[in-house]
């Protein structure tokens, strides 16, 4: 994992909009959000539906222990990045230029003919390091 501190980050005028959550999730934070049935937010599962947006890195959960940091209930609000650059959680090693879609829990992966695509990589990462993406969303042919 690369050496990043998100201290006191901000976000850089990227567009956020504010949505319930459709469940308890244990850490939102940097990860892929996808609309449930009543139009609140969860984790995206996969690639199959299109996008929200990514959870923002001070979304849910303040705990200074970690132990809960990210952590939202069903029902609370939670703060998505819906366009521009922005960081979301890598599931698996991405090249930099690869096409974004979402794994289990919400990370990020590799897209997948088919798949709805969050947005590009700009840079390459391994598992579980931040990716920097353009959000672009669009379905794969």
């Amino acid at each position: 994992m690369a050496n990043r501190n998100f201290n006191g980050v901000q976000i850089n005028q990227s567009v956020t909009i504010v949505e319930k959550a459709g469940t308890q999730i244990q850490d939102c934070r940097n990860r892929v959000m996808v609309y449930d049935e009543d139009g609140n937010v969860v984790l995206a599962a996969d690639g199959t539906k299109p996008f929200a947006g990514i959870a923002l890195i001070e979304a849910g959960m303040n705990d200074i222990s970690g132990v809960n940091a990210g952590r939202v209930e069903a029902g609370e609000p939670l703060d998505i990045q819906i366009k521009d650059m922005g960081y979301v959680l890598a599931g698996g090693d991405i090249a930099k230029g690869a096409e974004i879609a979402a794994g289990a829990d919400g990370v990020a992966v590799t897209a997948a003919a088919g798949d709805y695509v969050l947005g590009i990589a700009l840079d390459a990462v391994e598992k579980d390091d931040y990716c920097y993406i353009q959000i672009s969303k669009y379905q794969k042919n």
